[in-house]
């Protein structure tokens, strides 16, 4: 099964940082904390980023205490495998993502900044409004029939090929 995050709509920058978190790489090496810890593990980084209290959002039920320790894999799971084909699961989880997506992405963000601390972060590498995700809901798109991969170019030899849609 391949991980929705090769496929879904997103930056180059969200994508990498989602692939890197997930293959175990963010951390990539021992750094040191912003906080001052000598080494900036996973575990400490999602608890000096505070990542269960920032991903515990106002519309979950009670029984989602069980996210912790590790509240962002448990988010990152739930990623749409395909894009709902009625207006009603478009708006349902528009809604859904529209809240949590962001902050998911600024939570990768920090750790990122705080793992490549040396780093020069472009504009582009700090937007975490997640809007490609996010606008692949919107309803108003699904007559247009999109699918994660009819966004990416194909490239064969010196021309772009036309972007497909898949079922």
């Amino acid at each position: 099964m391949v991980d929705p995050a090769m496929y879904l709509p997103m930056s180059v920058f969200d994508r990498s940082r989602i692939l890197r978190w997930r293959m175990g790489w963010l951390p990539a090496r021992p750094v040191p904390c912003h906080c001052g810890a000598p080494h900036a593990s996973r575990a400490h980084l999602l608890a000096c980023l505070a990542v269960p209290s920032r991903l515990q959002f106002a519309n979950d039920s009670p029984s989602v205490s069980y996210l912790l320790p590790n509240p962002l894999d448990f988010w990152l799971n739930k990623l749409p495998r395909k894009r709902p084909s009625t207006n009603t699961a478009l708006d349902s989880l528009h809604s859904f993502w529209s809240l949590r997506w962001p902050v998911i992405l600024t939570v990768l963000l920090d750790m990122n900044r705080i793992c490549h601390s040396d780093a020069e972060f472009t504009d582009q590498a700090l937007d975490t409004s997640g809007t490609d995700f996010i606008n692949w809901f919107c309803p108003a798109l699904s007559s247009a029939n999109l699918s994660p991969l009819s966004s990416i170019p194909l490239h064969t030899g010196d021309s772009l090929a036309p972007t497909h849609s898949y079922p």
